[in-house]
């Protein structure tokens, strides 16, 4: 959607459905655009570049960065960081075990369960892959300067707090 668009599409809401319009839709509404184009281009960089998807690369870094440095955790957990359900951690999980980039070890608390670790592999990629999606999604905020990217942050905080 273009802006042109967005702004027509904006104003026939306000005129053909002023109980729906709120002044926040011009905020709402770009806000979910650029998030859908950036996850878009990210995940078709990745499949392109690394044949991985974007859930592949947020599992990568949950193990990469939310493990104290053992990259080990169990699938409950990972699932529970991640808002997966547990059959499609499964899936994922059994994907990325193929190719490498995990493995599953004795869980030595728990000997019904395995946990799932990053291999050197693993945590190769998720560097490399990762380094390359920050710089893909710096593009869309170099339009910013540093003063307006400090705003928006600050903006963006408040509105989750």
């Amino acid at each position: 959607m273009n802006l042109k668009s967005f702004e027509t599409n904006l104003e026939n809401v306000k005129k053909l459905t002023p109980e729906v319009y709120k002044d926040s839709m011009n905020i709402t509404i770009p806000f979910f655009i650029l998030h859908r184009k950036i996850f878009e281009h990210g995940d078709d960089f990745l499949k392109k570049n690394f044949l991985l998807n974007q859930s592949e690369l947020d599992i990568l870094s949950t193990l990469y960065y939310k493990t104290e440095n053992n990259f080990t955790m169990s699938p409950t957990n990972l699932y529970d960081v991640m808002f997966f359900s547990s059959g499609g951690m499964t899936k994922v999980l059994k994907k990325l075990e193929t190719k490498g980039y995990i493995r599953r070890v004795d869980n030595i608390l728990d000997k019904r369960s395995k946990l799932v670790q990053l291999t050197n592999l693993g945590k190769d990629m998720t560097k490399k892959a990762l380094k390359q999606i920050v710089e893909l999604e710096d593009k869309y905020f170099a339009k910013l300067d540093k003063e307006e990217q400090k705003l928006l942050n600050k903006l963006l905080l408040k509105a989750l707090s």
